[in-house]
């Protein structure tokens, strides 16, 4: 969890200019350079073998050299193989977004075109999740940690029901400003707002965590219909995540949801430790392409 994507306005001139292209360094194909790489891990292999085979049963020195050249090739081709499969499956769930992305932008007709999601952005599919979200609890706000593309998507669509508000919490002050600008390019200030939220410590059952500034959460007046928890990110630190339940927990509204984005191993930790010391806390596990899950009062 990532933080969502930097955002970055180009902008375009009319006329066509020629970038200037710098001579590229000759690299191998990676085909060609993993091609290479097998055969050498096979023949040092094999080499180092039939050394072995040489000083112990020199009679079986070429039959060893051969069982370690064919064992290396099939282990190098199983390794091949495991790669080839991690791929297809990571095309075919990119290909799956093709519809939830197009949807989402026939549901939201932005008025410019949204972030990429991709990368540490939200998936389609939790974006389009998000609006039928809002069309149904019909918030009147929604919280988010961490910002970016979500924000627009969950401002556009709170703009469809003619009310309510999202508010970001940003601990890195450049992505806070991006979004901000964002927001304001689409026009979408009335629904949408970003405060600067630092990471600092905070007690919880006799531990400190680091999560974002309460003096911060403390601006948000009223209680909260919605909470999309996409922050802190991992490289800011391990089970940062983990504050976010027991601290929104007081600030839920009675049909409060709180929705958790990107389920990796360390969620899926603090989803049993929510579910152990929160049981008044139901969890629904959605299969979205990153993982999410719909969590409300039993």
């Amino acid at each position: 969890m990532q933080q969502n994507a930097r955002m970055v306005s180009i902008p375009v001139s009319s006329a066509a200019v020629e970038p200037i292209r710098l001579p590229a360094r000759p690299r191998l194909r990676p085909d060609l350079r993993h091609g290479l790489e097998v055969a050498l891990r096979a023949g040092l292999g094999t080499l180092a073998i039939a050394g072995v085979a040489s000083v112990v049963m020199p009679s079986a020195t070429t039959v060893a050299a051969i069982v370690a050249a064919v064992t290396a090739i099939v282990f190098e081709l199983s390794r091949v193989r495991v790669t080839i499969d991690r791929r297809l499956d990571e095309l075919e769930a990119d290909i799956a977004q093709t519809q939830p992305l197009i949807e989402l932008g026939a549901r939201l007709a932005p008025r410019r075109p949204l972030p990429p999601l991709r990368g540490y952005a939200i998936a389609p599919d939790f974006a389009l999740l998000l609006t039928e979200l809002v069309a149904d609890e019909r918030p009147r706000l929604v919280v988010e940690t961490g910002s970016g593309a979500s924000t627009l998507v969950i401002a556009y669509a709170l703009e469809q029901l003619g009310g309510g508000h999202v508010i970001a919490l940003e601990h890195d002050p450049a992505y806070a400003r991006e979004t901000r600008a964002e927001i304001a390019r689409h026009g979408l200030t009335a629904y949408a707002s970003v405060i600067d939220a630092p990471l600092e410590p905070i007690e919880l059952g006799g531990k400190t965590y680091r999560w974002y500034s309460q003096q911060a959460l403390d601006r948000i007046d009223g209680n909260i219909d919605l909470v999309v928890d996409d922050g802190p990110p991992r490289h800011a630190g391990t089970m940062l995540r983990y504050a976010s339940l027991p601290v929104f927990a007081k600030r839920l509204s009675a049909r409060g949801l709180f929705v958790l984005d990107v389920v990796g191993e360390e969620e899926r930790t603090i989803l049993e430790r929510w579910r152990s010391e929160l049981p008044m806390f139901d969890q629904q596990h959605l299969a979205t392409k990153k993982g999410n899950v719909l969590i409300r009062r039993r």
